[in-house]
């Protein structure tokens, strides 16, 4: 068990950040394919969620569609 909450803790700083990383990229894909039907900039969108995670997640899905 202590092994576990290690990991989730981000902790063996090497695994910590490799699930980090995966989960910045899951989230900034998911932001840029909300953007994307959104018909807002998936690139930028993508880069913020990245970055910013879960704000930019939140905001991508309060804003309103393009015209």
């Amino acid at each position: 068990m202590g092994f576990a909450l290690i990991l989730a803790a981000g902790g063996f700083s090497t695994f910590g950040s490799v699930i980090g990383f995966i989960v910045a990229v899951a989230i900034g894909y998911g932001c840029s394919r909300i953007a994307r039907s959104k018909g807002r900039g998936p690139i930028l969108w993508f880069v913020l969620g990245f970055f910013f995670t879960i704000i930019s997640l939140i905001v991508i899905l309060v804003l309103p569609k393009r015209r």
